[in-house]
Order: structure tokens, then sequence, then C-alpha cells
């Protein structure tokens, strides 16, 4: 009979949370459903651990670790000496406020004579504002990263059409 009352406990549980994730913005789902998966695993370990069958110490470090993963990374950001201790296990990006060193090299090249910015657009000494722009346009949808091209290309393409417009104006 406790078993039923669980089950059906259990399932007021989950579809009352199908509801609230359901009724929930996009940007809040993936939250709750992580919270709920938290809180699932909590709860099948409270469960195990007083039925007897997983002994409470195990228990206790189970439900311990998403508090113990938030205090690791708070102390990394108030000790700042910690963080080379946590990098190689750490799976996270690096903090965009960080300060961050320059590429090695330019990505952009060397800087473009107008002769080459022409050789590279293809179009003549005499072409107009929207000759080039047609041109440029031409090139950065066959050339452009997403598309197959690199970098290098698109920022030569680019680099080509802004001088030769800076040149006209």
């Amino acid at each position: 009979m406790a078993r039923l009352i669980l089950l059906i406990l259990i399932a007021i549980g989950a579809w009352y949370l199908w509801q609230k994730i359901k009724s929930s913005s996009p940007q809040e789902r993936r939250k709750q459903i992580f919270m709920a998966c938290i809180a699932g695993v909590a709860v099948i370990v409270v469960v195990l651990a007083i039925t007897g069958r997983l002994h409470w110490v195990g228990a206790a470090l189970v439900l311990i670790l998403p508090v113990l993963g938030r205090l690791l990374s708070q102390l990394s950001r108030y000790l700042p000496w910690l963080m080379p201790l946590f990098e190689k296990y750490s799976n996270r990006r690096p903090n965009p406020g960080a300060t961050q060193h320059p590429p090695p090299h330019n990505s952009e090249g060397p800087p473009l004579s107008e002769h080459e910015a022409r050789r590279i657009l293809g179009v003549d000494a005499d072409a107009g504002r929207d000759e080039i722009i047609s041109a440029h346009r031409k090139l950065i949808q066959k050339l452009h990263p997403d598309r197959g091209g690199n970098d290098y290309l698109a920022s030569r393409i680019n680099a080509a059409k802004e001088l030769l417009l800076s040149i006209l104006s």
C-alpha cells in the first residue's frame, strides 16, 4: 500500500512539473529541466538511503556534489591563485571579462594598395561605387567562411572594398 501511495505522489509530482515546464518560456525551460533532474536524483538518493539500499554517507556525498561545484566556482573567482589547480579539470569557457592576449599574427595580412584592391575585386580603375559594392557582394557570397571560404579571404575582400570606397569618397 505504501508503494502505491508513493507511486501516486511521484506521478502527481511529475505531472505538475511537466505542466510547469510546458508553460514556461524557452529560456527558462532548460534551467527548469536541469533543476528537475537534480531534484529527481536527490529524491532517489534520499529514498534509497531511507530504505537502507544506500549508505547515508553515499547519499550525503551525492547530494553535496552540486553544492561543491558551485563552491569551487566561487572560490576560483575570489581566490584567483587557486585557478591553476582546477584548470586542467575544468571544461568551462574562459571568462569573457578576463584580459585576453592578441593573436600572434595579423589575420588581415599586409596593407593593400589600390591596384591590389582593384585586382581582388576584379574592377577597373574607373569603377564606381555601385560596381565596387556589387563585385564585393558577389565575391563575399562565394568566399564567406560560412559558405566554405576562410577568414583570411573574407577579410581581404572586405579590406579591398573599404579601401576603394574610401578612395572614391
